[in-house]
């Protein structure tokens, strides 16, 4: 029985989710991870940002987590919001654009369930490497979705590129394209070098019923870049995770000080972080009318913060989105 639901949740995951469903069990307990987003904190200067996980569990209805990054440092969850069927929303307070590799995982009664994290999803072409690191927030309200996304463009060319805004496109599940209406300024890059940072897109007026399926760099040009999210999610190895030689664990690794989730953010309330899930049944949840105000004014500041950076559409040439497509990874 618990084979069979688990199908289900994957086929449904396939049709909703971002990434690849990953999952893992201790031979009582299965563990399956949908996806997660990132959202910024109300201070813009914060080196922090909230994760949050879409995680489903079957054979238990509680577990605790530790979350991994690059530099082996461990994150515990600062809020868990129960979900139905199973179903929960896990909040890391983590520093800002951390990359992870590894979930912990441990069922209540049961073992550590030990789960790489996804790895950063990338496409290129003889020339140029695009890399997506997810979105960094979702808005939504009556009307519309926006979302923001990550990305970073490096140049293994012989020659200059620009790279732009233009340059990109969201598509959907149906493979609707929507561009940017808000991002960052042109960037010569030069040959052998990527841009300065991670830099933000925003796409605004996205209809409810889309969900982000993939990215194009150059979309309908010769040598285009296409990131498909589904195909492209694929988890991290083992060898990245622990190295060639160590063992599957993270026991070696030291927890970092306990986070809590900071209470000025709309969406979620502070909660010790070793609190069981079934311990937040309690927390006091915003309403849907709340959320949607919170959704609605975090929007409207995203577009007003992200249009100072748009680049006026008009001041840069088709040549730099020529050139461009030429990014390799």
């Amino acid at each position: 029985m618990k084979i069979i639901v688990l199908a289900l949740l994957l086929a449904l995951a396939f049709g909703t989710a971002q990434a690849v469903p990953l999952q893992g069990t201790d031979g009582n307990a299965t563990v399956v991870l949908f996806g997660a987003t990132r959202t910024p904190l109300a201070d813009e200067n914060s080196t922090q940002e909230i994760l949050k996980v879409d995680v489903g569990l079957i054979g238990t209805e509680n577990a605790t987590y530790q979350l991994v990054d690059a530099d082996n440092n461990i994150y515990l969850p600062g809020l868990y919001k129960p979900l139905s069927s199973g179903k929960q929303t896990v909040y890391f307070l983590t520093t800002k654009d951390s990359l992870f590799k590894l979930l912990n995982v441990t069922p209540e009664g049961g073992k550590p369930i030990y789960i790489n994290w996804w790895a950063t999803p990338k496409g290129s072409n003889d020339n140029l490497i695009v890399r997506y690191y997810g979105i960094t927030d979702w808005l939504i309200n009556p009307d519309e979705q926006g979302i923001v996304i990550q990305v970073r463009v490096q140049n293994n060319g012989t020659q200059k590129i620009i790279v732009s805004p233009e340059n990109f496109t969201l598509m959907d599940q149906w493979g609707w394209p929507y561009r940017p209406t808000l991002g960052f300024d042109p960037e010569i890059v030069e040959p052998q070098e990527a841009t300065t940072s991670r830099v933000l897109l925003g796409f605004i007026g996205i209809s409810l019923l889309s969900r982000p399926a993939a990215l194009a760099y150059d979309n309908g040009a010769q040598n285009q870049i296409i990131i498909m999210f589904e195909r492209d999610y694929v988890p991290l190895s083992d060898e990245l995770v622990y190295g060639a030689n160590a063992t599957k664990s993270a026991a070696s690794v030291e927890p970092a000080p306990a986070a809590v989730l900071p209470t000025s953010n709309p969406t979620a309330q502070s909660v010790a972080v070793q609190a069981p899930a079934n311990e937040t049944k309690e927390i006091k949840k915003l309403s849907i009318k709340d959320k949607l105000a919170a959704s609605k004014a975090r929007l409207a500041a995203t577009k007003e913060s992200l249009d100072e950076k748009t680049p006026d559409t008009n001041s840069t040439s088709s040549s730099a989105s020529n050139s461009s497509s030429s990014i390799s990874a």
